[in-house]
Protein backbone atom coordinates (compact mmCIF):
# COMPACT_ATOMS: atom_id res chain seq x y z
CA UNK A 1 0.00 0.00 0.00
CA UNK A 2 1.02 3.52 -1.12
CA UNK A 3 1.72 6.15 1.78
CA UNK A 4 -0.52 9.31 2.66
CA UNK A 5 -0.03 12.46 3.97
CA UNK A 6 -2.78 14.81 5.62
CA UNK A 7 -1.48 17.67 4.04
CA UNK A 8 -1.71 16.40 0.64
CA UNK A 9 -4.80 14.19 0.13
CA UNK A 10 -8.35 14.85 -0.28
CA UNK A 11 -11.74 13.40 1.68
CA UNK A 12 -11.42 10.49 -0.49
CA UNK A 13 -7.72 10.11 0.82
CA UNK A 14 -8.32 11.00 4.85
CA UNK A 15 -10.88 7.60 4.05
CA UNK A 16 -7.89 5.59 2.92
CA UNK A 17 -6.02 6.34 5.97
CA UNK A 18 -9.04 5.08 8.24
CA UNK A 19 -8.47 2.31 6.15
CA UNK A 20 -4.75 1.51 6.82
CA UNK A 21 -4.57 -1.25 9.33
CA UNK A 22 -2.33 -4.14 10.55
CA UNK A 23 -3.58 -7.73 9.80
CA UNK A 24 -2.71 -11.73 9.82
CA UNK A 25 -3.85 -14.50 8.94
CA UNK A 26 -3.99 -16.36 12.06
CA UNK A 27 -3.94 -20.17 11.37
CA UNK A 28 -5.05 -21.09 15.40
CA UNK A 29 -8.77 -20.00 14.65
CA UNK A 30 -8.78 -19.97 10.85
CA UNK A 31 -9.52 -16.24 11.04
CA UNK A 32 -7.81 -12.96 9.63
CA UNK A 33 -7.57 -10.72 12.68
CA UNK A 34 -6.69 -6.64 12.32
CA UNK A 35 -6.76 -3.46 13.90
CA UNK A 36 -8.02 -0.24 12.50
CA UNK A 37 -5.54 2.64 12.16
CA UNK A 38 -8.03 5.52 12.45
CA UNK A 39 -7.37 6.98 16.20
CA UNK A 40 -3.77 6.09 16.70
CA UNK A 41 -3.21 8.52 13.23
CA UNK A 42 -3.55 11.62 14.94
CA UNK A 43 -1.23 10.41 17.94
CA UNK A 44 1.59 9.32 14.51
CA UNK A 45 1.23 13.21 13.42
CA UNK A 46 2.04 14.79 16.81
CA UNK A 47 4.84 12.25 17.17
CA UNK A 48 6.02 13.56 13.52
CA UNK A 49 6.15 16.87 15.13
CA UNK A 50 8.16 15.90 18.17
CA UNK A 51 11.09 14.26 16.13
CA UNK A 52 10.34 17.56 13.78
CA UNK A 53 10.86 20.02 15.94
CA UNK A 54 13.76 17.94 18.53
CA UNK A 55 15.42 15.88 16.36
CA UNK A 56 16.24 13.21 18.89
CA UNK A 57 13.87 10.42 20.28
CA UNK A 58 14.91 11.41 24.15
CA UNK A 59 12.59 14.23 23.46
CA UNK A 60 10.72 14.12 26.85
CA UNK A 61 14.54 14.56 28.17
CA UNK A 62 15.59 18.12 28.45
CA UNK A 63 18.35 18.88 25.92
CA UNK A 64 21.20 18.88 28.43
CA UNK A 65 20.46 15.20 29.61
CA UNK A 66 19.83 13.85 25.78
CA UNK A 67 22.08 11.12 24.44
CA UNK A 68 23.61 11.87 21.76
CA UNK A 69 22.84 8.32 20.21
CA UNK A 70 19.34 9.42 20.26
CA UNK A 71 19.64 12.18 17.54
CA UNK A 72 17.64 11.34 14.41
CA UNK A 73 20.71 12.62 12.02
CA UNK A 74 21.71 9.15 11.38
CA UNK A 75 18.06 8.74 9.70
CA UNK A 76 19.04 11.59 6.76
CA UNK A 77 22.61 9.59 5.88
CA UNK A 78 23.08 6.33 3.62
CA UNK A 79 21.95 4.74 6.51
CA UNK A 80 18.11 5.91 5.75
CA UNK A 81 15.33 6.46 7.97
CA UNK A 82 13.24 4.14 9.76
CA UNK A 83 9.39 3.08 10.87
CA UNK A 84 7.77 4.55 13.58
CA UNK A 85 4.66 3.10 14.95
CA UNK A 86 1.53 4.20 17.79
CA UNK A 87 -0.38 2.17 19.30
CA UNK A 88 -3.41 2.69 20.95
CA UNK A 89 -5.29 0.76 23.84
CA UNK A 90 -7.30 0.74 26.95
CA UNK A 91 -6.26 -0.76 30.24
CA UNK A 92 -8.91 -2.98 32.29
CA UNK A 93 -10.47 0.79 33.92
CA UNK A 94 -11.06 1.75 30.14
CA UNK A 95 -8.53 4.63 30.19
CA UNK A 96 -6.52 5.19 27.07
CA UNK A 97 -3.14 3.98 26.93
CA UNK A 98 -0.68 5.31 24.22
CA UNK A 99 2.17 3.27 23.50
CA UNK A 100 4.74 4.24 20.68
CA UNK A 101 7.57 2.16 19.40
CA UNK A 102 10.61 2.63 16.35
CA UNK A 103 11.38 -0.05 14.57
CA UNK A 104 14.93 -2.41 15.03
CA UNK A 105 17.51 -0.45 16.96
CA UNK A 106 18.28 3.18 17.02
CA UNK A 107 21.93 3.50 16.44
CA UNK A 108 22.45 0.01 17.93
CA UNK A 109 20.37 1.59 21.16
CA UNK A 110 17.30 -0.83 21.65
CA UNK A 111 15.78 0.24 25.36
CA UNK A 112 14.81 4.33 25.51
CA UNK A 113 12.61 5.43 28.07
CA UNK A 114 8.94 6.40 26.68
CA UNK A 115 9.24 3.61 24.02
CA UNK A 116 7.82 -0.13 24.25
CA UNK A 117 10.72 -2.10 24.52
CA UNK A 118 12.10 -4.82 22.02
CA UNK A 119 10.89 -8.62 22.41
CA UNK A 120 14.36 -10.01 23.22
CA UNK A 121 16.56 -9.37 26.12
CA UNK A 122 19.10 -7.19 24.37
CA UNK A 123 22.25 -8.49 26.76
CA UNK A 124 21.74 -12.56 25.83
CA UNK A 125 21.28 -11.61 22.09
CA UNK A 126 24.54 -9.64 21.83
CA UNK A 127 26.18 -12.47 23.85
CA UNK A 128 24.55 -14.92 21.24
CA UNK A 129 26.03 -12.86 18.21
CA UNK A 130 29.62 -12.99 19.89
CA UNK A 131 29.36 -16.38 20.23
CA UNK A 132 28.63 -17.25 17.20
CA UNK A 133 31.29 -14.71 15.62
CA UNK A 134 33.75 -16.61 17.01
CA UNK A 135 32.53 -19.91 14.97
CA UNK A 136 31.62 -17.13 11.46
CA UNK A 137 34.35 -15.14 11.39
CA UNK A 138 37.43 -17.30 11.39
CA UNK A 139 35.84 -19.40 8.49
CA UNK A 140 35.46 -16.16 6.65
CA UNK A 141 39.69 -15.09 7.08
CA UNK A 142 39.65 -18.68 5.45
CA UNK A 143 37.60 -18.11 2.61
CA UNK A 144 39.64 -15.25 2.00
CA UNK A 145 42.95 -16.99 1.44
CA UNK A 146 41.43 -20.22 -0.71
CA UNK A 147 41.62 -19.87 -4.33
CA UNK A 148 37.99 -18.70 -5.58
CA UNK A 149 35.67 -21.19 -6.78
CA UNK A 150 38.18 -23.92 -5.57
CA UNK A 151 36.65 -27.22 -4.25
CA UNK A 152 37.91 -26.10 -0.82
CA UNK A 153 36.74 -22.57 -1.13
CA UNK A 154 33.04 -24.10 -2.13
CA UNK A 155 33.22 -26.24 1.22
CA UNK A 156 34.22 -23.70 3.08
CA UNK A 157 31.44 -21.10 2.23
CA UNK A 158 28.99 -24.04 2.47
CA UNK A 159 30.21 -24.43 6.38
CA UNK A 160 29.56 -20.96 6.76
CA UNK A 161 26.06 -21.20 5.56
CA UNK A 162 25.29 -24.04 7.94
CA UNK A 163 27.17 -22.37 10.63
CA UNK A 164 25.32 -19.01 9.64
CA UNK A 165 21.70 -20.65 10.03
CA UNK A 166 22.67 -22.22 12.93
CA UNK A 167 23.48 -18.67 14.88
CA UNK A 168 20.18 -17.17 13.49
CA UNK A 169 18.26 -20.07 14.76
CA UNK A 170 19.65 -19.46 18.18
CA UNK A 171 19.08 -16.05 17.61
CA UNK A 172 15.22 -16.59 16.70
CA UNK A 173 15.03 -18.91 20.09
CA UNK A 174 15.63 -15.53 22.42
CA UNK A 175 12.34 -14.23 20.95
CA UNK A 176 8.98 -14.87 23.21
CA UNK A 177 5.74 -13.98 21.13
CA UNK A 178 2.60 -12.99 22.69
CA UNK A 179 -0.57 -13.18 21.79
CA UNK A 180 -4.73 -11.83 23.46
CA UNK A 181 -5.41 -15.34 24.66
CA UNK A 182 -2.72 -15.63 27.42
CA UNK A 183 -0.39 -17.81 24.98
CA UNK A 184 3.11 -17.76 24.58
CA UNK A 185 5.24 -19.40 21.54
CA UNK A 186 8.67 -19.51 19.89
CA UNK A 187 9.40 -17.36 17.16
CA UNK A 188 9.41 -20.22 14.66
CA UNK A 189 5.89 -21.74 16.40
CA UNK A 190 4.50 -17.85 15.69
CA UNK A 191 5.42 -17.36 12.57
CA UNK A 192 3.19 -18.47 10.03
CA UNK A 193 4.74 -19.22 6.61
CA UNK A 194 7.18 -22.37 5.64
CA UNK A 195 9.76 -20.59 3.73
CA UNK A 196 12.07 -19.35 6.50
CA UNK A 197 11.79 -16.98 8.92
CA UNK A 198 13.46 -13.27 7.31
CA UNK A 199 16.44 -11.73 9.47
CA UNK A 200 14.95 -8.93 11.56
CA UNK A 201 11.52 -10.75 12.54
CA UNK A 202 10.43 -9.55 15.36
CA UNK A 203 12.21 -5.97 15.26
CA UNK A 204 9.61 -4.06 13.70
CA UNK A 205 7.13 -1.56 14.86
CA UNK A 206 3.65 -3.79 15.27
CA UNK A 207 5.48 -6.65 16.90
CA UNK A 208 6.97 -4.73 19.55
CA UNK A 209 3.70 -2.46 20.36
CA UNK A 210 1.22 -5.78 20.67
CA UNK A 211 3.77 -7.73 22.77
CA UNK A 212 3.80 -5.02 25.07
CA UNK A 213 0.55 -4.77 24.69
CA UNK A 214 -0.49 -8.39 25.79
CA UNK A 215 1.82 -8.75 28.27
CA UNK A 216 1.02 -5.94 29.88
CA UNK A 217 -2.98 -6.84 29.67
CA UNK A 218 -3.95 -3.76 27.64
CA UNK A 219 -6.48 -3.61 25.04
CA UNK A 220 -5.46 -2.82 21.60
CA UNK A 221 -7.72 -0.48 19.82
CA UNK A 222 -5.68 1.32 16.81
CA UNK A 223 -2.72 1.07 15.37
CA UNK A 224 -0.53 3.18 13.06
CA UNK A 225 2.65 3.22 11.20
CA UNK A 226 5.07 5.87 9.14
CA UNK A 227 8.13 6.23 7.91
CA UNK A 228 10.59 8.90 9.04
CA UNK A 229 13.94 9.59 7.65
CA UNK A 230 15.57 9.88 4.77
CA UNK A 231 13.25 8.09 2.07
CA UNK A 232 14.57 4.08 1.04
CA UNK A 233 16.74 3.38 -2.14
CA UNK A 234 13.95 2.16 -3.88
CA UNK A 235 11.83 5.11 -3.02
CA UNK A 236 8.89 3.27 -2.07
CA UNK A 237 9.01 4.41 1.84
CA UNK A 238 8.82 8.40 2.30
CA UNK A 239 8.86 10.59 5.15
CA UNK A 240 5.34 11.41 6.54
CA UNK A 241 3.97 8.95 5.11
CA UNK A 242 2.03 5.93 6.47
CA UNK A 243 2.27 2.32 5.69
CA UNK A 244 0.80 -1.31 6.48
CA UNK A 245 2.91 -3.85 8.56
CA UNK A 246 5.82 -5.16 6.01
CA UNK A 247 4.20 -8.72 4.59
CA UNK A 248 7.64 -10.61 4.66
CA UNK A 249 8.06 -10.12 8.20
CA UNK A 250 5.47 -8.88 10.34
CA UNK A 251 1.91 -10.43 8.70
CA UNK A 252 2.98 -14.05 9.37
CA UNK A 253 3.13 -13.03 12.72
CA UNK A 254 0.41 -10.49 13.51
CA UNK A 255 -2.31 -13.55 12.77
CA UNK A 256 -1.22 -15.36 16.09
CA UNK A 257 -0.60 -11.91 17.89
CA UNK A 258 -3.79 -10.58 17.52
CA UNK A 259 -5.76 -13.72 18.29
CA UNK A 260 -7.82 -12.75 21.36
CA UNK A 261 -7.55 -9.28 20.98
CA UNK A 262 -11.51 -8.83 21.07
CA UNK A 263 -11.41 -10.73 24.77
CA UNK A 264 -12.76 -9.21 27.47
CA UNK A 265 -9.10 -7.62 29.09
CA UNK A 266 -8.11 -9.66 32.34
Amino acid sequence: MSGLREDMVTREGKENIAAISCFGYCKDCGKMHELPSELAVPHCYALMEQLSEHRRIDFDLAPEDADPRLSTDGLYTAMRGRMFGILVCQDAAGKEVVLRAFSSRHNGVWNVPGWVPPLVDEHRFVAEVELGNLDIHPLTDLIATLPKESKEWYLKIAERRIVSHGILAKLNALYEIHNFRQEKRSLEAAFNLEKGIPVGTGDCCAPKLLNYAAIHHLKPISMAEFFWGRETASGHRREGFFYTSCAEKCQPLLGYMLCGVNNPIQ
